[in-house]
């Protein structure tokens, strides 16, 4: 049972100790068992887990079995499945998404469909959980598990009595691969007092858990900055301050940070959040002042990382100006050619007529295309250009030299 694993094993505490830690009367600890112990009624947990980007999903079509397979939900949310082209699965439950996948089967290739999916490999990730909790921090946690909001704060030994139980608040990344993060607002208090467990929500990867403590439930005298930076966390504010100011004092930024993706959460007093985008690159890297904003006390500073701001990543081996991984925009196709050619072009030495892109294909199997690029840059047929995927390996070999 997932839900008595993360409160006795997941944790490492005892249960006996945990009422050492949670600032809730005993009655409670024991409610909350009582409601972990109702999950055992779902069974299967086709109508609890929602896909997750980074989720492996194994479908099978009875009518036509060349499309079974394992596909990856990229990092817009999507799968690209033959026939139907790319479908939004994420934030969908497992019955919900084979639901639509038949839908569109049955709307343009068969008059009825059979469509099994099950989660072949499940995303790994963490819980961030910020605030007035007795031990703030990371939750390692995998999509597959079941754990829900009024679990993880307990497995995290319980609010701490100045905690602001009523205004907790989730920040999740919005299903379609937007850089942006939906707020939902919790009244853990109610739960208590009340023993209503109706509201409590279940978790997914990569959601940010904030605790506020009492007289300063919106942050009135700090700031978080979460994300790429080097020391992430809770900071206090100053007047005058700016987004200068505040990198340096949440210890600059990790090398992993999407600059272009920036984004500051400001609350508007109605218990709901503004989001600005902020481009970092332009900041530090070109001093446009433009992008020094003020910060707010109460804001949420969220720099993301390049692979999570992406719609996957690709790798340029070879005889490249510029090899490496290369994160894919979650939006937009992105071509071969043209991304070599925005990366710096190949070297002098490249055999640009015989570039080789390696692919995974859903069903496992490996796939080699031989691209001419050379012959695309000079003439300037975009048009045979190839369409990147998530994982594709580019290799760019170098001329064979004769002595002859």
């Amino acid at each position: 049972m997932k839900s008595a694993y993360h409160l006795n094993t997941y944790f490492n505490r005892p249960i006996t100790r945990l009422f050492e830690f949670c600032a809730v009367p005993r009655v409670f600890f024991i409610m909350l068992l009582v409601a972990s112990a109702s999950l055992n009624l779902y069974g299967d947990n086709s109508s609890i887990h929602v896909i997750n980007s980074g989720d492996r999903l194994s479908i099978n079509v009875l009518e036509a079995s060349e499309l079974n397979g394992i596909y990856s939900v990229a990092g817009d949310g999507t799968i690209d499945f033959r026939y139907v082209g790319r479908l939004l699965v994420e934030g969908m439950t497992l019955d919900a998404a084979a639901a639509s996948l038949k839908a569109q089967l049955e709307k343009s290739l068969f008059k009825k469909a059979t469509v099994q999916l099950e989660v072949n490999e499940y995303v790994e990730g963490n819980l961030l959980i910020l605030g007035a909790v007795r031990n703030p921090g990371l939750v390692p946690y995998k999509g597959g598990e079941v754990i829900t909001l009024l679990e993880a704060v307990v497995g995290v030994g319980g609010m701490t009595p100045r905690a602001a139980g009523d205004q907790v608040k989730i920040f999740r990344w919005r299903p379609g691969g937007a850089m942006e993060r939906e707020v939902i607002q919790v009244d853990l208090k109610a739960m208590l007092t009340e023993y209503d467990f109706s509201k409590d929500q279940y978790l997914r990867p990569r959601d940010i858990i904030v605790i506020p403590e009492l007289g300063d439930a919106g942050g009135s005298s700090e700031f978080l900055a979460l994300g790429e930076f080097v020391s992430p966390g809770f900071y206090a504010h100053t007047p005058g301050l700016d987004m200068i100011r505040a990198v340096v004092a949440a210890g600059g930024l990790t090398r992993e940070a999407q600059l272009e993706s920036m984004r500051v959460l400001r609350p508007d007093g109605s218990g709901n959040y503004a989001m600005i985008p902020v481009d970092l690159s332009r900041l530090f890297g070109s001093a446009d002042m433009t992008m020094n904003v003020p910060v707010m006390a109460g804001d949420i500073l969220f720099l993301p990382s390049s692979v999570s701001a992406s719609g996957g990543r690709v790798y340029f081996l070879g005889e490249v100006e510029n090899p490496g991984m290369y994160p894919l925009p979650v939006s937009g196709e992105t071509t071969l050619a043209r991304t070599i050619l925005q990366r710096g072009g190949m070297s002098k030495f490249s055999n640009g007529r015989a570039v080789k892109l390696q692919r995974t294909s859903p069903d496992g199997t490996q796939q080699v295309l031989i691209v001419d690029v050379e012959d695309i840059l000079k003439t300037g047929r975009f048009e045979r250009d190839v369409p990147l995927q998530n994982e594709d390996v580019i290799i760019v070999p170098a001329k064979v030299l004769s002595l002859f």
